[in-house]
Parts: C-alpha cells; structure tokens; sequence
C-alpha cells in the first residue's frame, strides 16, 4: 500500500516505531560506561598531540 492509502493510525504507529530507536542512549550499556570511562584519557591525549602539531609548526616556520 502506498502512503496515501494507509490509515492515520498505520501510519502514526509507523512514525512512533522509527522515532523510538532514535530515542535516548541507556547510559548502563557497557559500550557506552566504557566510552565514559576513556573520555576524559582521550582528551588529554588529543590536547597533548594538538599542542605537539602546534609546537612543531611553530618550528618548522
């Protein structure tokens, strides 16, 4: 059936289906904890390197 044939309520419980996968992350998923736990590593590393590319422009200038 087409979209224009398809009753409002089809088509509502469609649209509600496809908005509730995009709802919210679960902060208890293990994926996620273990993200939460090397993020702040993470950005001190990426701070450390972005300050070693600027002295080495610097120097290179």
């Amino acid at each position: 059936m087409s979209r224009l044939t398809d009753t409002p309520a089809k088509t509502d419980l469609l649209q509600r289906s496809e908005s509730a996968c995009a709802g919210p992350a679960d902060p208890s998923h293990p994926l996620f904890a273990g993200l939460v736990a090397v993020a702040p590593r993470l950005g001190a590393v990426m701070a450390f390197a972005g300050l070693v590319q600027i002295s080495f422009q610097l120097i290179s200038q």
